[in-house]
């Protein structure tokens, strides 16, 4: 970074100037400046307060969108599961339809089933009567044989003995040759009857065997048909069930659908309200940072006036204090105790393992060891005094109060953002304004980040620190607001100062051209 050298060559003095004013004016311009410093005290408190409430409400708007989106995931969920409640309700219609179709085709089958049972129960009774009655024949068909074969032989004795009686039994010939013609007939009758009723009386003991089987059968497919028409009947039961419930649910995801989405749309309508909220807030955030700005500006204009207020001490002492430093840095410089390119090294080194980060330079050793005293002098200088720093021109601050410069806590970057504040950067407004300003001094109001979301209202008093007519960085004094005077000795101060009149006096003329710009 460019490294500007200082405007005037001639030293420059240890405190601000003091202009001869009258005792009235000096009364109201320190009445001005202790107002002025107490308005730019409000103005950064209520910036800290709008930043807070702006802060929870960018919180806010984040979960409102993240509510948002799963409010809409919900509908979409809902609706999804909407529609398959409806396709399940159709499901379990269909099914219903279709159990209804099985039980009575079931029913039919069974039927038809008990049918053919009885069916084959009266055939199977019928065959075995006719195997009864075959086997009935059989048997007279065998007495019938056994008969014929008796009379054959009769009849064969009988046409013998009528051969034997000669001429005058010829017709007892004859009878015996026709009775035995008769027998023979009739066993050659038998004799046919066996041989075709042997295998029918076989063939109906098969189809008596196999009907037996076949109402086997049929008794178990009854059995099996009686079952599964049980477990039809219990589907039937369970889908019924089932249907009545899918339609509760479909019924209620209906009416979720609806109640999000009036959900989802108040949900977007508060959205778009807390997002404006927050754009408005922002909007007040950075006209309030403005304000702050131009309250800092009034507050270095009315410490430069000249007249002795609260603040002058403490902005003399740093103002001294500084020029000491520039002493001892160019004295060191002179002696070779530290070269310009080791006090002006800009290559700022990561410290490993810390949380906030810190850095060390060349110089780091150097500015502890040559400025640390005076630091710790400061404390003892006031109760106002919170602490006092030296930063280089980058806003690096590097060396702090010892109570400030602990060594860092792993695991821990609250207590450490509070408590290891020394070889770390500050760039925010205050540090880096204080860091380059190259003005005599430069009083500002500001919050303090002590971490973990706690600041501090504060006021920083700073004056630029030049070697070898560069310009290194600045000494930063903070302290607490208006702590040098008491609450009783400021009313004592106001009542003994004389009352404004309506019409401006010279002196308020003069101070308000003074302020004019502002």
């Amino acid at each position: 970074m460019i490294r500007g050298r200082r405007r005037h060559s001639s030293s420059r003095p240890a405190s601000p100037e003091v202009k001869q004013i009258t005792t009235a004016q000096a009364a109201t311009i320190e009445q001005m400046a202790d107002e002025i410093g107490e308005t730019g005290l409000l103005v950064v408190e209520a910036a800290t307060k709008v930043e807070s409430i702006a802060t929870n409400i960018t919180d806010q708007v984040e979960l409102f969108k993240e509510l948002t989106l799963a409010a809409r995931d919900l509908r979409d969920g809902n609706r999804s599961l909407s529609d398959d409640a409806e396709a399940a309700a159709d499901a379990t219609r269909k099914m219903n339809l279709e159990l209804e179709q099985s039980s009575n085709e079931m029913a039919a089958s069974l039927a038809e089933v008990n049918y053919m049972i009885q069916w084959v129960a009266d055939t199977s009774t019928q065959l075995e009567t006719l195997q009864q009655e075959m086997e009935d024949v059989g048997r007279i068909a065998h007495h019938l044989d056994s008969i014929a074969q008796q009379t054959h032989v009769l009849a064969l004795n009988a046409h013998i003995e009528a051969a034997r009686a000669g001429t005058g039994a010829t017709g007892f010939t004859v009878i015996a040759n026709a009775i035995r013609d008769l027998a023979d007939q009739a066993i050659d009758a038998a004799a046919s009857i066996s041989t075709t009723l042997d295998p029918l009386i076989e063939s109906v003991n098969e189809l008596g065997g196999t009907t037996k089987g076949a109402r086997r059968g049929a008794e178990r497919a009854r059995s099996a048909i009686d079952i599964v028409a049980t477990s039809i009947k219990r589907s039937q039961e369970e889908s019924q069930i089932l249907d009545h419930r899918v339609e509760a649910i479909a019924t209620f995801s209906r009416t979720i659908n609806e109640k999000v989405g009036l959900f989802s749309n108040s949900l977007l309508s508060l959205f778009d309200g807390v997002e404006h909220s927050e754009n408005d807030l922002n909007a007040a955030t950075a006209s309030l940072e403005h304000l702050m700005r131009r309250t800092n500006s009034l507050v270095q204009l009315s410490a430069k006036v000249g007249v002795e207020t609260s603040d002058t001490p403490l902005v003399m002492e740093v103002v001294r204090c500084a020029h000491v430093i520039e002493e001892r840095m160019e004295r060191a410089l002179a002696a070779g105790e530290v070269s310009i390119e080791t006090l002006f090294d800009e290559e700022y080194e990561e410290v490993p393992g810390t949380n906030p980060q810190q850095h060390l330079t060349r110089f780091t050793e150097f500015v502890d060891r040559t400025v640390q005293d005076l630091l710790e002098d400061f404390l003892d200088y006031s109760p106002a005094v919170v602490f006092a720093a030296v930063v280089d021109r980058n806003g690096y601050l590097s060396t702090h109060n010892l109570k400030y410069s602990l060594p860092p806590t792993p695991g821990d970057p609250v207590w450490n953002a509070a408590h290891c504040r020394n070889h770390r950067f500050f760039a925010d407004p205050t540090g880096i304004h204080a860091a380059r300003s190259r003005d005599e001094f430069l009083l500002q109001t500001y919050r303090r980040d002590m971490g973990g979301g706690n600041f501090l209202l504060m006021k920083d008093a700073s004056a630029p620190i030049y070697v070898a007519g560069l310009h290194w960085g600045a000494l930063r004094l903070g302290y607490a607001p208006l702590a040098s005077a008491s609450e009783e000795t400021r009313q004592v101060q106001r009542s003994n100062r004389p009352a404004s009149p309506h019409e401006p006096t010279s002196e308020r003329k003069e101070l308000n051209e003074l302020l004019s710009p502002w």
